[in-house]
């Protein structure tokens, strides 16, 4: 992730005119760009992964 994406990404979770899913998908997009495992993003994400 190139640190323009990275600022665009928090741009979106702290928008009040974002949709929710929008800013999940921004949050999850920043987790695993640290480097953290599916299993766990799922879990702080409050989803379920797809099999």
């Amino acid at each position: 992730m190139t640190p323009h994406e990275h600022v665009e990404s928090q741009a979106l979770i702290h928008s009040p005119d974002v949709a929710a899913t929008v800013a999940t998908r921004a949050r999850i997009v920043l987790w695993h760009a640290e480097g953290r495992q599916k299993k766990e993003i799922a879990g702080l994400a409050g989803v379920s992964r797809s099999l």
